[in-house]
């Protein structure tokens, strides 16, 4: 049954029981008010759905019509007959109906552990829409509408919005990834699922960032977006970023009059919950056999004696683009230039996706410069240029990894392969003397912890990582993060919806 149904029959049973009492009062003193409310009794009893109920919760609902249509009010027994109703109905299990709305694929890892609890709970009616969503031009109009439904699985419970309407599915529970409605300058969800189109008052709409922040970038603003104001939870990967979600919050409060009037309605005192996020699940669990390699990436990868090379995963964010502008392109470029000049080597350069309308809006005169180096990497034997939806294959199958502070090395470094923090604005030093401590480098390794270029120089980190050359996983990491959200959210929903 499904739980705001029985919460509903539990509501009934306790104004059944109400009215009883006003009809023991009314039974012998006032007949036009004893049988007024009798016929609400009625009305309320035949209005009633029951059935997905049990034998029992029937028949003793049954027996209550009996009575109160009998010629003599027995208030006792009438009382009886209400306890029973509510004894059986409180007994009945209880399911719930849980949505995913992803928008691009290539942001599902940050759903997908939850979605798999929800699987696995024989209590939940689990499904995926996916949604499509716009590009936007400079002035924030409108453009191309994509639409990524194909790009899921078809492991069960993917539905698709052009078939379905939300109200119909009526889910108790929405998890949601888009933080920005109609607020991001480059793109926009489809605007009849704002979040502000979602919020019910028997439903819980839960935000799962789409992002995690690296662990000691504790510097960086943690932004709150529209969707959040709406969401009845946030889930944060820790407390100390739960805590910046809640300054940020109050921020925004204090900013703007009508922002806080926004916000404190829809502000049940637990928005924020460290949870920490499905992302890290799908990373700690990350394994070669389960993205296998196409042949373009095949003759990159290995050599001609089918041994696999070492591999560097290169990543740029739209962050230290901004930052650090040339510096940064500068830096890649010098990196493209070692390994064109070690072909026993191999790179994979992840750029964000959004790079490039990115700089056509903010910083033109940019590309033409990223350009050429996209085109340096792509024309190179041992280099590939991943601009794939999926960031997990280059994760998978990359030895080490090279980036600026970002959602992927954060990510990176809970695979317990060695994770580089570049020195942007430095020419980097491949040349490896030797003089590093293997045992230091490992134990940082091992603790999921970032080295930094400035400590070590990249060619020492490089000769270490190639040396470490951690082996795939043979088994994968329990879920934790997901199964932790989605228990959070039927609690959640089992107060909303009482």
């Amino acid at each position: 049954m499904r739980a705001k149904k029985k919460n509903k029959l539990i509501k009934i049973a306790i104004k059944l029981s109400e009215y009883n009492e006003i009809l023991k009062k009314y039974n012998s003193s006032n007949k036009y008010l004893f049988d007024k409310v009798l016929r609400e009794c009625n009305k309320l009893v035949d209005d009633v759905d029951t059935s997905d109920c049990s034998h029992e919760s029937n028949e003793a609902l049954e027996e209550y019509k009996r009575l109160i249509n009998e010629p003599k009010y027995y208030s006792n027994l009438i009382e009886g007959a209400i306890s029973v109703f509510s004894q059986y109905i409180q007994k009945e299990k209880e399911t719930y109906r849980v949505l995913f709305l992803p928008y691009k694929y290539s942001m599902w890892d940050c759903l997908e552990s939850v979605f798999e609890a929800a699987k696995e709970d024989e209590n939940c009616e689990a499904y995926v829409m996916p949604i499509p969503y716009y590009d936007k031009d400079q002035e924030g109009n409108f453009t191309e509408m994509h639409d990524e439904s194909e790009s899921y699985p078809d492991d069960g419970g993917i539905i698709s919005w052009k078939d379905n309407q939300i109200d119909e599915i009526d889910p108790d529970i929405i998890f949601i990834h888009n933080p920005y409605d109609g607020n991001n300058l480059l793109t926009s969800i489809h605007p009849d699922y704002y979040t502000n189109k979602l919020v019910r008052k028997d439903r819980v709409i839960i935000y799962v960032p789409y992002h995690v922040f690296y662990k000691d970038n504790e510097g960086s603003p943690i932004p709150v977006g529209v969707s959040e104001f709406y969401a009845d939870h946030v889930i944060a990967q820790s407390e100390w970023h739960k805590r910046q979600f809640e300054i940020a919050l109050d921020d925004y409060k204090k900013s703007d009059e009508v922002l806080n009037e926004l916000i404190d309605s829809f502000d049940n005192g637990n928005k924020f919950v460290a949870l920490g996020n499905p992302k890290y699940d799908k990373a700690r669990s990350l394994s070669k056999s389960n993205y296998p390699l196409n042949d373009n990436w095949k003759k990159v990868l290995f050599d001609s004696s089918e041994n696999r090379k070492f591999t560097m995963l290169l990543d740029t964010t739209i962050r230290i683009i901004f930052l650090k502008k040339e510096s940064i392109l500068n830096k890649v470029n010098e990196i493209i230039d070692f390994f064109e000049k070690h072909d026993d080597f191999a790179l994979i350069w992840r750029p964000h996706p959004l790079i490039v309308p990115t700089l056509r809006n903010m910083h033109p005169e940019l590309v033409s410069e990223y350009n050429k180096l996209v085109n340096r990497c792509k024309n190179l034997n041992n280099c590939i240029f991943d601009d794939t939806n999926d960031m997990h294959t280059a994760m998978a199958w990359s030895d080490a990894f090279m980036g600026k502070n970002g959602s992927m090395i954060e990510l990176y470094r809970v695979t317990k392969k060695p994770s580089i923090m570049l020195e942007v604005d430095e020419k980097s030093n491949f040349e490896s003397d030797g003089k590093y401590d293997e045992n230091i480098l490992s134990g940082l390794v091992s603790d999921c912890q970032v080295i930094m270029e400035k400590d070590y120089g990249l060619g020492n980190i490089i000769d270490f990582a190639k040396k470490y050359r951690k082996q795939d996983s043979t088994s994968d990491m329990p879920a934790t993060d997901g199964k932790r959200i989605y228990e959070f959210a039927i609690e959640a929903a089992k107060l909303k919806l009482k």
